[in-house]
């Protein structure tokens, strides 16, 4: 497999898409390997209202593919605390809008990189292809994304973005799951949130919550990322 390589340049200012300030040496990051990139989104404020929760979503490469799975509450929502809702995955192919789309609320993203070889890779393309086959395409406001209207909808502990995330991310192969419940903290609810999801169904590993699996992905021992970047405005 080959890996990516790193080539530098003192020669001109960048700013990149998803990076923050200007710097006079830019690291330009040459992708010769397919590879694929656990993102994490922060919580945030908008409009003053404070959006605790967080966002998962991964990102595959893999010869000219470049493509970013986000699966959200982007429809109509109904159950306690509006945490039911239209399971919709938005399939963008353009990581620039997807990362520019998070930047606009001040989020901050952390992406989880592991390289992979591409038949791995593919797998992971091909696991979200299945999901999204025979399913209703709904006009999206990003010419670079398209959203589906899954069969399945979006449940806060079973079927999230969290959930759904990890369940793609582990078609690689990568063991990205371990000890999941020394994590499982429920991190980004309030105690009245925790108290009502400890009356629902979890899902297997434990981990529904994107600053959990953040922190499972951090203190794994047996599979260690590649690279982090940290996306920010």
């Amino acid at each position: 497999m080959v890996q990516p390589t790193k080539t530098t340049s003192t020669t001109q200012t960048a700013k990149n898409a998803g990076t923050s300030g200007k710097t006079t040496k830019t690291h330009q990051i040459v992708v010769s390997g397919a590879y694929m990139e656990v993102l994490i989104g922060g919580p945030y404020k908008w409009e003053g209202v404070d959006h605790p929760y967080g966002h998962a979503a991964l990102h595959v490469v893999v010869g000219g593919k470049d493509i970013t799975y986000d699966f959200g509450r982007y429809g109509l929502t109904w159950g306690p605390f509006d945490s039911e809702g239209e399971g919709l995955l938005n399939v963008w192919t353009s990581f620039r809008g997807y990362i520019a789309n998070e930047n606009r609320y001040g989020r901050t993203t952390t992406g989880f990189v592991y390289y992979l070889d591409n038949k791995s890779a593919e797998a992971v393309i091909a696991h979200f292809a299945e999901i999204i086959a025979a399913r209703k395409q709904l006009r999206e406001k990003f010419p670079t994304s398209t959203r589906y209207l899954l069969q399945k909808d979006y449940h806060p502990t079973t079927n999230n973005c969290t959930t759904m995330t990890m369940e793609g991310a582990k078609v690689s192969g990568k063991s990205i799951v371990q000890n999941p419940g020394q994590y499982a903290e429920m991190r980004g609810l309030s105690w009245v949130e925790r108290q009502a999801t400890r009356t629902q169904n979890l899902p297997k590993d434990g981990i529904f919550m994107p600053a959990d699996f953040q922190a499972m992905l951090e203190g794994n021992t047996e599979t260690r990322y590649d690279k982090k970047n940290v996306y920010k405005k």
